[in-house]
């Protein structure tokens, strides 16, 4: 990953990370077998500093191009408030590169989903809802970026409030 042009809005590493992690969604980029760039949204949730969990469908085209090329990118934003009067924003992002692997051992794929449900869900877990969701454990891919370079951006190089 490049040094960032403007270092002065170079987020901490410690700013990078709660960006990846309070973020709602991000964009996942993979490389279509012609080399054009995809990228789609997703939901994330991050185990520790190293690994990031997404849940997907058994099929389609993200599986097939990280099948055949596992490098991938994900970018998500915090927030963003348009400052119209200073032609700026006040915003906070981060992405991450790395490769992603298909989570196949079932105590890692339950973990996973377990860490994707405290972030989104936290307040109906142990509920109907969510008994029937990790019954549904076995028709749902997890995967999982390992996050080898993370770089964070914002205004004045710093976290606000939004």
């Amino acid at each position: 990953m490049r040094d960032l042009r403007r270092m002065d809005r170079k987020l901490s590493d410690e700013d990078a990370l709660r960006v990846l992690r309070e973020s709602e969604y991000g964009f996942l980029a993979t490389v279509n077998g012609d080399g054009s760039p995809y990228a789609v949204p997703m939901a994330g949730a991050l185990e520790g500093e190293d690994t990031l969990y997404f849940h997907c469908a058994r099929a389609g085209q993200k599986l097939e191009n990280l099948a055949r090329e596992p490098r991938a990118c994900y970018t998500c934003v915090l927030y963003a408030k348009n400052q119209p009067a200073e032609f700026t924003q006040v915003y906070a992002s981060c992405v991450a590169e790395g490769r992603v692997r298909l989570v196949t051992d079932e105590a890692e794929r339950q973990r996973a989903m377990q860490r994707i449900m405290e972030k989104y869900s936290a307040e109906y877990i142990g509920t109907p809802g969510y008994h029937k969701t990790m019954k549904g454990m076995p028709a749902v891919v997890i995967l999982a970026l390992e996050i080898e370079a993370l770089q964070g951006k914002g205004n004045r190089g710093r976290l606000t409030e939004g």
